[in-house]
């Protein structure tokens, strides 16, 4: 059983704590978010790093999981110096082994911004080194991510655009036809990054919600034009002739959770009126939620599947021999996910098990060459678009 690793790191002067939980050693690289939350402890960064592994090991990359953070409120107007030394601290791995991505409570450039202060050319500098790239090459493919693609850099939507892909398979894989409706819960990065790629596909987003209330609208809202509002504004604000609602209360396809830990509780998996459950928070549903709606033939896929978009990116940006556009990096983000949620949701029925247990033995059975490179060797992108 691979081991964690802990570093701590304690700011006398901010009076800040911050952790790097690693999860296993066996390969080259390990990856995972930053996070600035109230609260954190090391423990929880630990069983976050595991997950981290699985999203991984699912997609047959020879990476380990990560993850970092600090405990300080995000709001907090210590947070950019707290900050600025937590990532002066780690300055050597983010050089030598852990790729760096934002996560609850921090975004790109301001990670991007505090490693270049600290001397570290880019917050995933560890993958040029793993991947046996010059540096032209890896900045080459770095800057990809700051194209745009409509609303969004490449950045801001690969995330989110996966977990999209992931709900339309998990709809479809539940025998949904026509138009997919769909419940957003959710409407930080992840979330409109989510809501941005179902307006694409023609998805009809029938409630969104976040942590200030929930609107609703049958025919559909019109989240384009929601998303011209700033982040973390209250989705009541954005009300365009909609109700507002209780979100497990909607009749939907599917819906989607990308925001929060535990968002449902077991009473409210009882009644829900949802086909499938697509999670893409971390620890977005517990396991206890997830049983129940099991057993009500919802189909439920889970967080390290439907969280696995900024992983499958990656191996999107960095596995083909050629630097890819932005758009094929989304094109082959959108056939791996489909690919894989069908693959679970095959495991499934003829396993007679749960989408985790059939997604868990998936990842069991992924065999990793430790001494292969990070990305290039995808199960489930052994060609890529062009």
């Amino acid at each position: 059983m691979a081991m964690t690793q802990i570093i701590e790191y304690v700011d006398l002067i901010t009076e800040t704590r911050g952790w790097l939980a690693y999860h296993g050693n066996s390969s080259p690289l390990a990856a995972g978010g930053c996070r600035v939350q109230a609260g954190l402890h090391g423990e929880q960064l630990a069983t976050l790093a595991q997950r981290m592994s699985l999203k991984q090991r699912v997609l047959g990359l020879n990476v380990n999981g990560a993850k970092s953070g600090i405990d300080l409120d995000p709001c907090s107007d210590r947070k950019a110096t707290a900050l600025a030394g937590f990532l002066a601290f780690l300055a050597d791995e983010l050089r030598t082994r852990y790729s760096m991505g934002p996560d609850m409570g921090t975004e790109w450039r301001e990670l991007h911004d505090h490693a270049n202060r600290a001397g570290v050319p880019s917050i995933k500098y560890a993958i040029r080194t793993a991947q046996g790239l010059s540096d032209a090459e890896f900045f080459l493919r770095m800057a990809i991510l700051e194209d745009r693609v409509g609303l969004f850099t490449l950045s801001q939507l690969r995330a989110g655009h996966a977990l999209a892909h992931a709900a339309l398979a998990a709809a479809r894989a539940t025998g949904s036809t026509g138009r997919v409706s769909v419940a957003l819960q959710g409407f930080g990065n992840l979330g409109r990054g989510a809501a941005y790629a179902l307006a694409e596909e023609g998805a009809r987003v029938v409630a969104v919600a976040n942590e200030h209330g929930t609107i609703a609208k049958a025919s559909g809202l019109d989240v384009t034009r929601m998303l011209h509002y700033p982040l973390r504004t209250s989705v009541l604000r954005m009300n365009n002739r909609a109700t507002t609602a209780s979100l497990f209360d909607v009749a939907a396809d599917v819906l989607v959770l990308a925001g929060g830990a535990d968002v449902m509780r077991c009473e409210e998996a009882t009644t829900v009126r949802f086909g499938a459950v697509t999670v893409g928070a971390n620890c977005g549903l517990s396991e206890a939620a997830e049983a129940v709606l099991h057993a009500r033939n919802v189909f439920v896929v889970p967080d390290f599947i439907g969280g696995l978009g900024g992983s499958a990116a990656m191996e999107a940006l960095f596995g083909p021999a050629t630097p890819p556009s932005a758009q094929q990096v989304l094109n082959n983000l959108t056939r791996l996910m489909r690919t894989l949620v069908d693959d679970v949701a095959e495991q499934t029925r003829y396993g007679r098990t749960t989408p985790r247990q059939a997604a868990l033995r998936l990842a069991e059975a992924s065999v990793v060459d430790p001494d292969a490179r990070p990305y290039g060797n995808c199960r489930y992108l052994t060609t890529y678009s062009v």
